[in-house]
């Protein structure tokens, strides 16, 4: 027998029998739903963590700063973050930026209205590299003198400190005449009180960073030549001896360090601890988050299996069954001369038959049901798994569909092996005498 022959004979077989085959069919349909459904809650966990982290900060920078050395123990050494620690990390493969940092605290004073924010200083020339984009003007320049740019949404945090009741400003960040001080009390001193004479500097805007970012919304960024600069005026107004010395001669406070992606941040954050530093990143809590996502995936993937099982199970009933029923006519082939080769051939056609129009079937209900899930409840359960509201709840990679069409033919052909060996090894005379 030819293989158009088999083909035929198979298909009128499942055809005979419709309502059976449909059955047996909604089995395998519901089982790779099931499993479709329940892997993509897990892929939909997993980008909706990865897009959370995303808002807090960019997943591709490590940021580097000094390690805590017990003094008890003599022959432990500071490394000190210097310029020549600048570029050893630079020399690290895949990093592709290095900024130093320098933090401190201030005072934006627009008027009568007064900002209490971090004041940080960075390399202008590696702002780009670092993923800072504006919304309006421009980035930092090298050249730039009390030049800030301000956070996403530094407009919001101005305050009238002599109301009694709160008004929302109207601040224009770009054309408002503003002021820089770090006076750190600038808004709560006390009347008569004996402070030091803190600067006040003229500041330029140069631009206004686009919001979203948790990290870089809130605080004003300046070149790190002129934060060291201000650093020094207020040492000199408080007679305070400069910061170098007290925090053991390193000349930052921390370097953010760019990686060119994100599956090597982990290899240069530990090749950073080797040196002697501690290293922090987002993509490090991510992993821990996607480890928890994947341990969930599992135990969804493993109740959906469950439907699969017992849709292979109802598969091999379907096939002993049909044996039972055609035993005079599997006699009937192997006497006009087919093969055992052929018999076998076509009861696995039957079962992974069933198993693929099965899983075809149950791809397209799955997309109706991610289709409804990601309409309807990613409100409600991505809060409840601490995700934003725009996340997608189900997420069906493409790979995805063609491997639970493959799974689920597979699983019919391995359920219609053993039903397809017994009508092999049926006798052909006794299997024509059988009414």
């Amino acid at each position: 027998m030819n293989k158009i022959d088999l083909i035929r004979m198979g298909a009128k077989n499942l055809w005979r029998r419709k309502l059976r085959t449909f059955l047996t069919v909604l089995g395998v349909i519901i089982g790779t739903t099931s499993i479709i459904v329940m892997l993509s809650l897990g892929f939909g966990l997993s980008q909706g963590f990865e897009d959370q982290m995303s808002q807090w900060g960019d997943l591709t920078t490590i940021n580097v700063y000094e390690r805590w050395v017990d003094p008890s123990m003599p022959k432990q050494e500071q490394v000190k973050l210097d310029d020549a620690a600048v570029a050893e990390f630079k020399a690290i493969p895949n990093v592709t930026a290095v900024s130093p940092t320098i933090e401190t605290y201030g005072a934006i004073i627009n008027g009568r209205y007064v900002s209490q924010i971090p004041i940080k200083g960075i390399d202008p020339n590696s702002m780009a590299e670092f993923g800072f984009e504006v919304a309006e003007g421009r980035l930092l320049e090298s050249s730039d003198e009390l030049t800030v740019v301000f956070g996403g949404r530094m407009s919001q945090q101005f305050w009238d400190p002599n109301s009694r009741v709160w008004r929302e400003p109207k601040i224009d960040l770009m054309k408002d005449r503003m002021s820089l001080t770090l006076n750190p009390n600038y808004g709560y001193e006390q009347p008569g009180g004996d402070s030091p004479n803190y600067k006040e500097y003229k500041i330029k805007a140069a631009g206004v960073l686009v919001e979203g970012n948790w990290e870089t919304d809130y605080g004003v960024y300046m070149p790190i030549k002129e934060v060291l600069k201000l650093i020094k005026d207020k040492e000199k107004a408080e007679g305070a001896r400069p910061q170098a010395g007290n925090r053991n001669q390193s000349q930052y406070q921390n370097i953010n360090i760019k990686v060119n992606d994100m599956k090597n941040v982990q290899d240069v954050q530990q090749t950073i601890k080797d040196m002697g530093h501690e290293a922090y990143s987002l993509n490090e809590q991510l992993e821990t988050m996607k480890q928890t996502a994947g341990i969930i995936q599992g135990v969804l993937g493993g109740i959906g299996a469950i439907s699969l099982l017992v849709a292979a199970i109802g598969i091999t009933n379907t096939m002993v069954m049909s044996i039972y029923e055609r035993t005079r006519e599997i006699g009937i082939m192997k006497v006009i001369g087919a093969s055992l080769k052929d018999i076998r051939s076509l009861f696995l056609f039957e079962s992974a038959s069933i198993g693929m129009f099965g899983g075809i079937i149950g791809v397209a209900f799955s997309y109706l049901l991610s289709f409804i899930l990601n309409q309807f409840g990613s409100s409600f359960l991505g809060n409840f798994f601490g995700m934003g509201g725009e996340s997608k709840l189900s997420i069906i990679p493409i790979w995805l569909v063609f491997a639970a069409i493959a799974f689920s033919t597979l699983i019919g052909i391995i359920s219609g092996y053993g039903p397809a060996r017994r009508a092999m090894n049926l006798s052909a005379l006794d299997a024509i005498r059988t009414e």
